[in-house]
C-alpha cells in the first residue's frame, strides 16, 4: 500500500518515541511475542533516527483487544503520555497490536488532533492527522474488528457444542478428577464424599479444611484448604457430573 511520502514532515534524528506490544490470548492469530515485538520496532526505531527512551515502552503481555471489557494498563498509561504531550512518534509492530476495536483508533485520533502524531509499523507509516491515513486505519481497525468477532463465534459454537455433549471444562484440574476431567481419583473422591457427609452434619467449613490440613490433605492445585475452598468443592456441579455453560445445566458429564 503505497505512502504519501510528500506530506511527511522530516524526522529530526535523536526525537525521542514510544513503542507498544502486545500480545493475545492463544485464539489470536498473530502470537508474535511481546519481546520480539520490541526489537522489531526498536530496529523500526534506529532506522528512521527515533531514540525509545525505558519509560515510553508499554506492554500489555496477554491482553486481548476486541473484548470491551478487557483492561490495558500499557495502552491506558500511553494515551496518557500522548495526552500530556509527550509523544509524537508511535512504534508498534502491527496496527493490531494497538488497536482491535474501533472506539480505541478513535482514541487515538482524538489525541492526535491536538498533538500530531505518526504511527510507524513494519509495513506502513500513517500520518494520524492525514485524512486518507486516518480512512485506511479505519478500515483496517474495522476488519480486525470483523475477525475478531469472527473468532469469538467459532469458539462460543464449540464451547457450546462440547457442553451439550457433556464434555468437561478444560483448564485447571478439578479435585476428584483427573487432569481431562474423564477419570475419578479415588482417594480423591473419597475425601470429597468426606467433606459433603461431615458438612451435611452439621460440621462448619473453617473445621473441616482444618482438619484436612493437620492430615495433610491438599487441595487439586497442592495447596491448603480454606474455608472457601471447602464451599466452593459443596457448591461445585462438578463433583456430580454435572456439566454447566453460562450459568446453566446443559447436560450429564
Amino acid at each position: 500500500m503505497a505512502t504519501k511520502t510528500a506530506k511527511r514532515q522530516p524526522i529530526t534524528p535523536g526525537t525521542e518515541a514510544a513503542i507498544y506490544c502486545r500480545i493475545s490470548h492463544a485464539n489470536d492469530d498473530d502470537q508474535t511475542g511481546v519481546d520480539r515485538q520490541e526489537r522489531i520496532c526498536r530496529e523500526i526505531a534506529e532506522r528512521l533516527g527515533l531514540v525509545v527512551p525505558p519509560s515510553l515502552v508499554f506492554v500489555d503481555n496477554n491482553r486481548s483487544a476486541w473484548r470491551r471489557d478487557r483492561k490495558r494498563p500499557g495502552w491506558d498509561a500511553m494515551l496518557k503520555e500522548m495526552d500530556e504531550g509527550e509523544i509524537r512518534h508511535l512504534i508498534a509492530y502491527h496496527p493490531d497490536r494497538l488497536m482491535r476495536q474501533p472506539r480505541d483508533l478513535e482514541e487515538l485520533l482524538t489525541i492526535s488532533d491536538s498533538n500530531h502524531i505518526t504511527l510507524h509499523g513494519e509495513a506502513n507509516r500513517r500520518d494520524l492527522s492525514d485524512p486518507d491515513d486516518r480512512f485506511i486505519l479505519r478500515i483496517e481497525v474495522a476488519h480486525a474488528c470483523r475477525s475478531s468477532d469472527d473468532t469469538s463465534r467459532r469458539l462460543k459454537d464449540a464451547m457450546d457444542d462440547r457442553a451439550r455433549a457433556g464434555t468437561p471444562h478444560t483448564g485447571r484440574r478439578r479435585y476428584g478428577y483427573t487432569k481431562n476431567g474423564m477419570e475419578i481419583i479415588e482417594e480423591e473422591a473419597e475425601i470429597v464424599r468426606e467433606i459433603f457427609r461431615r458438612y451435611l452434619a452439621g460440621e462448619a467449613p473453617r473445621a473441616i479444611a482444618r482438619d484436612l490440613n493437620e492430615r495433610e490433605v491438599r487441595t487439586a492445585l497442592g495447596k491448603s484448604w480454606g474455608p472457601d475452598t471447602v464451599r466452593a468443592l459443596i457448591d461445585s456441579r462438578h463433583v456430580a457430573g454435572i456439566r454447566m455453560f453460562r450459568g446453566e445445566e446443559h447436560g450429564v458429564g
